[in-house]
């Protein structure tokens, strides 16, 4: 019998754990959770449902079972540095490489989805994953970011705009017709959806959160082809006025949405635009900058957006926009993969009760990517992506960020190798 017909027929029971599953509703005690093949068959209570004699059974008393954690923003892109020069001077190889580990340890720590928003090696490491040479969740990639000429991504301001423009992270593009093109490019080297920067950030090297970039015929023009291809447009927008431009143009993801005022807010609600807000990152530059070579300016800049980037968070909760959950980590020593469950800590420590945070994690950012018709929430026919859990992270949620606690990872039914 061949693999395939083998992972076909077999069947994993999950049993007497509690169960979490993603949509927000109470857990679930003394559980079961039934796995064929690649996807979820049944989830209830012990003794609603007769267990398949052949089945393999699992008893997970004392554990949960939770959706596999997604990771709406985040840079699995191999660099050990954040210091843009290190970034152009290396070489993809050897960045390629460390990505391999970085990818692993993600799907090690329970994320079993991750969308990469904007690595020179991400397109390349999604195939190998997707072919199995390598291990790692699934990765929806912007390949690279699309940004304006001295926009976001445009660095290190120093070199070359050539030198920039091949080994850098992102497409330079200005006006309509560039923008179009730069899409279009994206689109053809495998895209899964189309990055923008319509502010700049914490990390820029001249611009700063609040500075507006692209005008909104240039963004919608980068939105026309995300749409006309079917894929989503996510921008990096921090401060209000290009986090208005964004949404005028169309775009589908507010990428950390630092300074949202009422309008703003009002926007995102009407038209059902998902906000993934990056507490780790900016607290990551806060606690460790110094340590790590961060520049005294991008160190400022983190300083003052902190406390504006939770209370807008805030505000939007309040008002009911769609809020999902993203680490903007790097790979590098400050923000390394495997880390990324902090993001749900900070939810909690930033008023989000445990369960919200989960779900923003998994159900809505499903949602927001574009995916819930198969993953994010633990029902019968999606797939069967989902981690076991030592201890119940409703009571702590910083159970999540300790390796040693993900008992087991599932991707589409097949249980994860664990690294050491």
């Amino acid at each position: 019998m061949s693999s395939n017909v083998e992972m076909k027929d077999s069947i994993t029971v999950l049993k007497d754990g509690m169960l979490i599953d993603g949509n927000g509703e109470p857990p679930v005690d003394n559980s079961v959770l039934i796995i064929k093949g690649d996807r979820i068959e049944y989830v209830g209570k012990i003794g609603s449902v007769e267990i398949p004699p052949e089945a393999k059974i699992i008893d997970i008393t004392g554990k949960t079972i939770i959706p596999g954690l997604i990771d709406a923003h985040c840079h699995p892109a191999g660099i050990r540095k954040l210091d843009p020069m290190a970034w152009i001077i290396e070489s993809s190889e050897l960045k390629a490489i460390r990505s391999v580990m970085d990818v692993w340890m993600l799907a090690d720590n329970g994320f079993t989805t991750i969308r990469d928003c904007g690595s020179p090696t991400s397109i390349h490491l999604k195939i190998a994953v997707e072919e199995g040479t390598i291990i790692g969740p699934r990765i929806l990639t912007s390949c690279k970011p699309i940004c304006q000429t001295g926009g976001h991504f445009d660095i290190p301001h120093s070199l070359p705009m050539s030198w920039v423009a091949e080994r850098g992270f992102a497409r330079r593009a200005d006006g309509v017709a560039e923008c179009r093109r730069a899409a279009r490019e994206q689109l053809r080297e495998g895209a899964d959806f189309i990055k923008i920067c319509t502010t700049g950030g914490v990390m820029s090297e001249r611009g700063s959160p609040t500075s507006t970039q692209f005008t909104v015929e240039e963004i919608r023009a980068i939105v026309e082809e995300a749409q006309s291809a079917g894929v989503k447009t996510a921008s990096h927008a921090q401060g209000t006025q290009g986090i208005k431009n964004a949404l005028l143009g169309g775009v589908d993801t507010i990428e950390h949405g630092i300074y949202l005022d009422d309008e703003v807010i009002e926007m995102m609600i009407k038209q059902n635009t998902y906000l993934i807000p990056t507490f780790a990152i900016v607290e990551a530059i806060i606690n460790g900058g110094t340590e790590f070579g961060i520049p005294e300016v991008s160190l400022n800049k983190a300083r003052k957006v902190m406390e504006a980037h939770i209370n807008s968070i805030r505000k939007a909760w309040q008002a009911g926009v769609r809020i999902g959950l993203g680490t903007d980590y790097m790979s590098d020593p400050m923000s390394p993969m495997g880390e990324n469950a902090i993001e749900l800590e900070l939810y909690v420590k930033a008023g989000r009760s445990p369960m919200e945070a989960i779900v923003s994690a998994t159900k809505i950012n499903s949602e927001a990517l574009g995916i819930d018709d198969k993953l994010g929430s633990l029902e019968a026919g999606k797939l069967a992506d989902l981690i076991v859990v030592k201890g119940n992270p409703l009571n702590d949620i910083g159970i999540l960020r300790d390796k040693k606690n993900i008992d087991q990872v599932y991707k589409g039914g097949k249980e994860i190798p664990r690294l050491d």
